[in-house]
């Protein structure tokens, strides 16, 4: 008897021994040469199975490993020793920080002093260093300077007497933070505290202009020690006052094993910090593209092995716009022109502008045009950002005034019984004439604009500030080229003004003699109310008689007759061609006056 495969599977070996123990025997006999060969394939199988498993076991392994190793490297550069002037906290604050991100489980490398190519070198070593997985940081402290809204770092040897000199022996922040970038970094912190007045720079410019701001790439947190074209304060002591409240901040962060203190969250706790710690002085800028979350310090698994602190996150969907919270990165770069938010409930609502170019100033054949109005030129908005809607109302500043106890001088110039005058008892809550909440706040000083805008900032987390002239009639042209936004004429209909006289041909009407609604009038083709007319506009700019030598882009003017600042816009009282879109005039930044204003801008991640 003969058994196939498949009747032995089926009758089973039990039904063999019992019938047949003969034939099992032959049946073995006869298909050895068959069954040793499928000995020699289970041998094999089960060789190619072990393999497998160390392979797994291996790979497995390598990537827990690499998990738990640190990742985390950091560049500290600290320069003190420049020609003409020393930094007196510099190398301290860099020696100080360098410990505490050692104690958070970085890598550091701690330079000071470095001339040019000892510097360079050292960002050449760091950036060789980095590769895909690696969270990387640079820190500097020590002197920069901007130049064609690009940030320089000067070593220690620099020889400055130009531009040009800047861009030859300065290194450029753009193209560190863009090797950083293609090397692979998961995660890019740049720290940068070098906004600080230089030796070098009245060879070739009025008055110093900081740093310039900058666009942050994917996965990059950067903190400056102030605001793009600001300087910080000079101060005294062991520390600066940016470094000794970022090393405060870090270090609770690594106390607290970092799981709940994000590096965001430090950079936010940091800002308040040297709000206060400066007498509200300074106020650092803060730019992030992060979508991995990243901390400072190390956590720790429940087998108590530390791991790295920065956690893959799934790329964050847009979320819909929710009122009275800050945006979310994913929400702001998801923002389209004439999108609306609100970040607080006590923030104006803004509006999105896009990115465009346009001539500012009026041409030589305007009527009733002033010198300062030119030369006319083409001014490039790179990149979008928000503005609010109406100018700020009396309602939204109050409520500015009383959480922060804000005391403004009461005094104020008005217009009462025909004689304009500087007044005692006059203030945004009392300026002459009546007004309810939804008017625009006046009797408002460019220093009063700018504590207002400071506190949005500080509550928000994000960068409010005024706006910059060429911002200001680019969104107040919204596209078009004619004096106003609505054509080449004016009329009380379309504005508040005193409509006893007259620009184009516009009928002549009643004068108001104050201020109405901020949202009364129809808004300008991007949304905007009141671009003309009701109350001047306080902008970030210092004072030039012309345009000459002046930006083409978005950027403020803060060199000139800085004492002074420009107002945009015309107002109640202003006469009918004082509301054209090239008006410009000034005020000292301290002076307060019943037909003066403000409207803030936003700037936006990209």
């Amino acid at each position: 008897m003969v058994y196939n495969a498949t009747e032995l599977g089926r009758k089973g070996k039990a039904s063999l021994n019992k019938k047949a123990p003969v034939e099992w025997s032959a049946f073995c006999e006869a298909n050895r040469p068959r069954m040793s060969i499928l000995e020699g394939m289970k041998n094999n199988m089960r060789r190619l199975l072990w393999f497998w498993l160390a392979v797994s076991c291996c790979m497995l392994t390598s990537s827990l490993w690499s998990q738990q190793r640190a990742v985390r490297i950091a560049l500290v550069i600290g320069n003190a020793a420049y020609p003409e002037r020393s930094l007196s906290t510099a190398i301290a604050d860099a020696r100080s920080l360098a410990d505490e991100l050692r104690r958070g489980g970085f890598e550091v490398d701690h330079k000071t002093d470095l001339g040019k190519a000892d510097m360079q070198n050292a960002i050449d070593t760091f950036t060789s260093r980095i590769s895909s997985g690696v969270d990387a940081l640079f820190y500097f402290s020590g002197i920069g300077i901007q130049v064609e809204r690009q940030s320089y770092l000067m070593p220690t040897n620099a020889v400055v007497w130009s531009l040009a000199d800047v861009r030859k022996d300065g290194i450029k922040v753009d193209s560190l933070l863009a090797e950083m970038h293609r090397k692979g970094a998961r995660v890019k912190i740049l720290i940068i505290d070098a906004a600080r007045r230089s030796q070098w720079e009245r060879r070739f410019r009025a008055s110093p202009e900081g740093l310039a701001g900058f666009d942050a790439l994917e996965n990059t947190l950067a903190i400056y020690s102030a605001p793009p074209g600001k300087l910080v304060p000079e101060g005294s002591g062991t520390h600066s006052v940016f470094a000794g409240e970022l090393i405060k901040e870090i270090r609770a962060a690594n106390m607290a094993g970092s799981a709940s203190v994000t590096a965001e969250d430090v950079f936010n706790h940091l800002k308040l910090g040297i709000y206060r710690a400066s007498s509200k002085e300074q106020i650092p800028w803060v730019a992030s593209s992060l979508v991995q979350e990243f901390h400072f310090g190390s956590q720790q698994t429940s087998a108590g092995k530390q791991q790295p602190a920065a956690q893959q996150l799934e790329p964050e969907k847009p979320q819909p716009i929710v009122a009275n919270v800050p945006l979310r990165y994913q929400s702001e770069i998801a923002l389209l022109p004439k999108d609306h938010f609100r970040e607080c409930v006590a923030c104006p609502e803004m509006l999105v502008v896009s990115e465009g170019e346009y001539m500012m100033g009026s041409p030589e054949n305007e009527p009733d045009r002033y010198s300062n109005e030119g030369p006319q030129h083409r001014v490039k908005i790179p990149r979008r950002f928000a503005v609010s809607k109406l100018k700020i109302t009396r309602e939204e500043f109050e409520k500015f005034a009383n959480e922060m106890s804000y005391a403004s001088e009461d005094r104020c110039f008005t217009l009462e019984n025909d004689k304009a005058e500087e007044r005692t008892g006059r203030s945004f809550r009392n300026p002459g004439f009546h007004q309810d909440g939804s008017h625009p706040a006046v009797c408002i000083s460019w220093d009063d604009a700018k504590a207002y805008v400071d506190w949005l900032s500080k509550k928000t987390g994000k960068l409010y500030r005024l706006l910059s002239e060429s911002e200001w009639e680019y969104t107040a042209r919204a596209g078009t080229k004619t004096p106003f936004w609505w054509g080449a004429s004016v009329s009380p209909d379309l504005a508040n003004y005193d409509s006893r006289t007259s620009y184009g041909g516009g009928a002549i009407g009643e004068y108001r003699e104050k201020t109405v609604p901020a949202d009364m009038f129809n808004p300008n083709p991007w949304g905007l109310y009141q671009v003309h007319g009701n109350a001047m506009e306080w902008v970030e700019d210092c004072w030039n008689e012309t345009y000459q030598g002046g930006p083409a882009d978005d950027w403020m003017r803060i060199a000139g007759r800085c004492s002074v600042h420009v107002r945009r816009g015309g107002a109640w009282n202003a006469t009918a061609k004082m509301l054209r879109a090239a008006y410009r005039d000034n005020r000292k930044s301290s002076n307060r006056a019943s037909n003066t204003s403000f409207r803030i801008a936003r700037t936006l991640s990209q």
